[in-house]
């Protein structure tokens, strides 16, 4: 594991902060710190069919930023900054961009600016989340695709990389009864590899039989709490089960990847479970690297490795598990 250095970097149109009285300072940087560390989390990630050309291609993923405060903007400033560092060939953004219309409208702006940053050599890709279509999804489309994001709702593209061909397919969210995966994957293969990227994990449930090469989630915001070996203690909100709330975990015949998410929605709190960047290194799915018991099967640690606080930056934000 290694340890990169810490970043200060507010943007200059930030507003000053109240501090705290003297004696709750301590306990306060605490929680700023849990809200505001920045962590990349570096993953070898299985592709079921994946080209060995393609071996090596490596992608970013950010998801659930909720935007509602000076601070969520600052977290995504810096999310930005760090994922351009890494070079990587792809960036993907797997939804719930605000949490609400309110906090959109104020920040809708800043969002697609902070985005328009992103340098990936061959594209952004996104998709849409709950929280989106309960804020607006017409306007928040909108602002991604200005910031140069290929929206994918129930869609996909056909890439041509290195010689071959990778797919990234994007299905809407499904708690809000928008995902049709039939839709995103018609012309796909059932031997093509594809990247899914689908907001809720439990769309793999819907998926399956589509024959996903690897799923892209969060949603979770990997479960808010988690306790070593255990996991979060929170009861699951998931029909796939609570083990997908973060990570790499194998699900039949493919991988599901959930990311912890940048932000937070109502309780302003993460425990042992800091917001997240995910570095990809794709890799060919080898035969019989899926563990015996697909559906309930235990997160694969050995594909993972994390590198410590990237960034860190001021004040507050906002939890749930939406």
């Amino acid at each position: 594991m290694a340890t990169a250095g810490l970043v200060r970097n507010q943007p200059p149109e930030a507003e000053p902060r109240r501090k705290p009285p003297l004696p709750l300072r301590p306990l306060h940087r605490m929680w700023r710190r849990t809200l505001d560390e920045l962590r990349i989390s570096e993953v070898n990630l299985p592709v079921r069919g994946l080209p060995k050309v393609l071996a090596g291609v490596v992608a970013c993923q950010i998801s659930d930023f909720h935007v509602d405060r000076d601070e969520d903007l600052e977290r995504l400033h810096g999310a930005v900054e760090l994922i351009n560092r890494q070079h990587p060939d792809f960036v993907f953004l797997t939804g719930d961009y605000f949490s609400g219309p309110d906090t959109m409208r104020h920040y809708l702006g800043d969002f697609r600016d902070a985005l328009r940053q992103l340098k990936p050599r061959q594209g952004v890709f996104a998709i849409l989340g709950n929280h989106d279509h309960w804020s607006s999804a017409e306007q928040i489309t909108s602002a991604l695709k200005h910031a140069g994001a290929d929206v994918l709702i129930n869609d996909h593209r056909r890439l041509r990389l290195h010689g071959d061909e990778l797919t990234i397919v994007g299905i809407d969210d499904l708690w809000s009864r928008r995902a049709e995966p039939a839709r995103a994957f018609a012309g796909v293969g059932p031997h093509d590899a594809t990247v899914v990227l689908a907001h809720n994990p439990d769309t793999a449930l819907y998926t399956r039989h589509l024959r996903p090469g690897v799923m892209l989630s969060g949603h979770t915001h990997g479960g808010v709490v988690r306790i070593p070996f255990y996991g979060s203690p929170l009861k699951s909100i998931l029909k796939i089960g609570k083990q997908f709330y973060a990570g790499l975990n194998a699900y039949e015949d493919f991988y599901i990847y959930t990311n912890r998410g940048l932000g937070t929605f109502w309780l302003r709190i993460r425990i042992n479970c800091p917001p997240e960047i995910s570095r990809f290194t794709l890799a060919p799915l080898a035969p019989g690297a899926l563990p015996e018991t697909p559906h309930r099967a235990k997160p694969s640690e050995h594909h993972e490795r994390r590198r410590r606080t990237v960034r860190r930056i001021g004040s507050r934000a906002r939890t749930k598990l939406h």
